[in-house]
């Protein structure tokens, strides 16, 4: 499905998926919830490379598998992309926030793949 003109919500929702799918047992489900809880808050309160700097810092309590899917949505061609693949990510990020559209593009994908893997997290249960 690497075809540019996917609908963004489908997109959303497979990287979402993805992230949901990733998670382990029942523990690890329920702190990956609290991680995706917490990243959407950064998110909406403090901005994109705060985001981004959040996930680094709680990579071992499942911001790790949140980071990898976001970053690779800001990659699909789908949504852009709003990352190039070239560079370190952090840089890359970076360069993302100064871009209006790219940075607003990239708050809405995020904000609605984490909404919906905290949905499907949560049907699981």
């Amino acid at each position: 499905m690497g075809n540019a003109k996917r609908n963004l919500e489908a997109v959303c929702a497979e990287y979402g998926s993805a992230i949901e799918r990733r998670k382990g047992g029942d523990k690890e489900a329920k702190r990956l919830e609290t991680i995706i809880r917490n990243a959407l808050g950064v998110l909406r309160e403090d901005g994109l490379f705060a985001f981004y700097l959040f996930l680094q810092y709680r990579k071992k309590e499942g911001g790790e598998i949140i980071r990898d899917e976001i970053l690779n949505l800001w990659r699909d061609p789908a949504v852009g992309p709003l990352l190039s693949g070239n560079g370190g990510d952090r840089e890359q990020v970076i360069d993302l926030t100064d871009d209006l559209t790219a940075l607003l593009m990239a708050r809405e994908v995020a904000e609605r793949t984490l909404i919906y893997a905290l949905y499907g997290l949560r049907g699981k249960e």
